[in-house]
């Protein structure tokens, strides 16, 4: 892979961030912004080396190999991104969801719409068999946002099978790891209860290092959780990846058309004035759904601020190439 400089390393941690932002939120594809940002080839390519022989150079100490191999300083920095997102961001956008959900909705509407245009001018195979597939993604889109959630359920087994599942949306640009989530019942917990108990765990012991036990027992249970999430996460990154690269090289222009119609078809989540909502607690919501002055004004603008969001990036990208 080509050497990088400073700004360029700073660069890969903001679109980490990026990617994290849109997998919190329902309906946004962390692969998406990939695409958008210009770094879905490489991020796909550097997964599929994480392989039994990235894990043979670990386990007999070849570390720089496997440093090399798996383009190691790429993945790192996307990674700590996407962590940062999680305790860092993502705080303000849950913030955001309670007292201006309407609006939150309108931006990422905005910048999903771009995103599909951008996907749509890139694809140059519009015959009929491509646009019977985009038809097909557009129904199970469009299905998908129909579906009743599941109830909450804690059992780690379940929890590892959210985690294989929802990191999907990282991988396959289109779909939304987060809404899936919400289909199996677990968003609240994963994203939001187990991830802020991180926060508080480690907020609270800086403030009384003597209260570890305390506090490990206070957690546990949410920990506990949220790494076999995490862990569910891995394996479903690695082995999904593998599958994505081939069916790429063996189906790219199908499977392209197939996420350009599901995308299309998901929108309805994302519609301001939808009534779908992304918090899955509607006890914690201060605001009302509306379609009449102030808040259509402003939705409308905030529309445009995704719109122009990803339009400056595609350019950013296109000129970088």
């Amino acid at each position: 892979m080509n050497q990088r400089g400073l700004y360029d390393n700073i660069l890969l941690v903001v679109k980490g961030l990026a990617m994290g932002i849109a997998n919190k939120v329902p309906g946004v594809s962390g692969g998406i912004v990939a695409i958008v940002t210009g770094f879905y080839p490489e991020f796909l390519y550097s997964l599929k080396r994480l392989n039994f022989n990235a894990f043979f150079m670990l386990i007999t100490g070849k570390f720089k190999q496997f440093y090399r191999y798996t383009n190691a300083l790429f993945l790192s920095l996307i990674a700590l991104g996407i962590v940062l997102s999680y305790f860092t961001v993502s705080r303000v956008l849950d913030i955001a969801l309670i007292h201006y959900e309407q609006y939150v909705k309108a931006l990422f509407f905005g910048m999903v719409v771009m995103s599909v245009l951008v996907l749509i001018r890139d694809f140059k195979k519009w015959e009929l068999k491509f646009l019977l597939f985009s038809f097909i993604g557009l129904i199970v889109g469009i299905t998908l946002t129909f579906l009743e959630p599941a109830p909450e359920n804690r059992n780690l087994l379940f929890v590892f099978f959210c985690g294989f599942v929802s990191i999907i949306g990282m991988t396959l640009p289109g779909l939304s790891g987060s809404f899936l989530l919400i289909l199996l019942g677990n968003y609240a917990l994963l994203l939001v209860d187990a991830v802020n108990a991180v926060w508080e765990f480690v907020v609270k012991l800086i403030q009384n290092p003597s209260a570890f036990s305390a506090l490990a027992q206070e957690y546990n249970e949410l920990l506990t959780i949220l790494v076999i999430f995490i862990v569910g996460s891995i394996v479903g990154l690695v082995s999904i990846s593998n599958l994505l690269h081939y069916i790429i090289i063996r189906f790219e222009h199908r499977l392209n058309a197939l996420i350009i119609g599901f995308i299309i078809g998901s929108l309805p989540i994302l519609w301001p004035w939808s009534d779908f909502r992304l918090l899955t607690n509607p006890n914690e919501l201060t605001t009302t759904i509306e379609s009449t002055g102030l808040n259509l004004f402003f939705s409308i603008v905030w529309i445009g601020v995704g719109l122009f969001i990803v339009f400056i990036l595609d350019v950013y990208d296109r000129k970088r190439q």
